[in-house]
């Protein structure tokens, strides 16, 4: 279990390339790691899934704050594919869902920190995740087609509704988001579509009462206008994943 701990914390780093590059437009596997405050490249030491980020005590070499995001990416990480692991044990299925969870991570955290949604990631998933319901006889093809065309459906109303209701401003609720509702639709399969994202919609509820009762009643001028909604669905069904079997 420690080293599937170990390993989870490794797999983190390279998500953290990629969260990192893919804004950036760069080869996301190419390349030596360079800070991302300085520009310049890591010392071995500094790769080090949380230690190196500690032993630099939060901050680059020339003083700036690195982001809290990157350690928070590998010990989710870490405790997810090492939480799955104790579920399931080493099979087909297990990797399966690490990629799942990899892939909302990725998701997550860069729309947490970029405001945006990479088009050809959630639909490349999309149809890996198709493609592996051919494969896995843990999953039904139809169960996934019917929760990606559902989810679809679901979510493109909702963009319509929030272009309409916020036409002079950027929408609350984009396209990347539909994408995203699409892989989360195919991933998890319709029977299970609804609840899962009942928990991110629940976490990003709750943060919402919470900003407006900072702005509008605590006068707190330092809160954010936007929501990063993307985030909230990526980290509740990672929660539902985690805690119940899509199997079937």
């Amino acid at each position: 279990m420690i080293l599937v701990f170990v390993a989870g914390l490794f797999l983190g780093v390279l998500l953290n390339l990629v969260i990192i590059r893919l804004p950036l437009e760069r080869n996301s596997v190419g390349g030596w790691p360079r800070c991302t405050r300085t520009g310049q490249p890591l010392a071995w030491w500094q790769l080090l899934p949380l230690v190196g980020w500690l032993l630099q005590r939060g901050k680059a070499s020339n003083g700036k704050a690195l982001h809290w995001v990157y350690p928070l990416v590998e010990m989710l990480t870490a405790v997810t594919i090492t939480w799955l692991y104790a579920t399931y044990g080493l099979s087909w299925f297990y990797g399966y869902l690490v990629f799942i969870t990899s892939i909302l991570i990725v998701t997550g955290a860069i729309d947490w920190l970029h405001r945006f949604i990479y088009t050809f990631v959630v639909l490349g998933a999309v149809v890996l995740a198709l493609g592996a319901t051919l494969l896995l006889p843990d999953l039904n093809i139809a169960h996934a087609g019917m929760g990606a065309l559902v989810a679809g459906g679901v979510f493109i109303l909702l963009f319509l509704l929030a272009q309409f209701l916020f036409p002079a401003r950027s929408a609350p609720f984009g396209l990347g988001d539909v994408y995203l509702g699409i892989f989360i639709g195919a991933a998890v399969g319709l029977p299970h579509l609804a609840p899962s994202l009942f928990y991110g919609v629940l976490m990003a509820g709750f943060v919402a009462v919470l900003i407006v009762i900072g702005k509008y009643l605590l006068r707190r001028r330092d809160l954010p206008e936007y929501l990063s909604y993307g985030t909230y669905l990526c980290l509740g069904v990672i929660v539902y994943l985690l805690t119940h079997d899509i199997r079937g």
